[in-house]
């Protein structure tokens, strides 16, 4: 799986070749540019054979969402600092600002490290509800807005094409 970049002429639903089947989806037009952007999934029939309509929108759907967890793992930016949003990053923003917006500001201050900037930790100490909570509202949004990007992707492939040539 991986993202290229060409002329519109470069770009095929689904290519042959040696022995692996390459198939393209989500060829988007570069901004102010003549290129084109999108991703490919690849199988190898020598060992496996012809893939299934099936197996390849399995194929396509696991790469978006592997592209998805990616972005809300390390694309968010708060206050110009990358924040890592792992699953237990998640876990303990939550747990602190429920106590703190709970508990009346009970747990606060409280320092976390939001992620690394080119190889240096980055901390940030949050003093007050508001700045917790704002933080981990915006976080929140972040994340929603990345999984509904990941499903109008998935929505907007038009898999006739790829019908036609896997259902022959």
């Amino acid at each position: 799986m991986s993202k290229k970049c060409g002329k519109s002429a470069e770009f095929a639903l689904v290519r042959e070749e040696r022995s692996q089947l390459v198939v393209g989806y989500g060829k988007t037009k570069v901004d102010g540019k003549s290129l084109y952007e999108w991703y490919e999934v690849g199988f190898n029939t020598k060992k496996s054979g012809k893939p299934t309509l099936d197996q390849v929108k399995q194929a396509i759907f696991d790469d978006i969402n592997s592209r998805t967890d990616e972005k809300i793992l390390s694309g968010f930016v708060w206050n110009n600092k990358p924040v890592w949003l792992s699953a237990e990053s998640q876990t303990n923003f939550s747990a602190a600002e429920y106590t703190a917006s709970t508990k009346n500001g009970l747990g606060l201050p409280v320092t976390f490290k939001l992620g690394e900037q080119d190889g240096t930790p980055v901390y940030h100490e949050f003093t007050t509800v508001e700045e917790l909570s704002g933080f981990y509202l915006q976080a929140q949004a972040y994340i929603k807005q990345c999984l509904c990007d990941g499903w109008q992707e998935k929505d907007n492939i038009d898999w006739e094409p790829y019908e036609e040539y896997f259902n022959k």
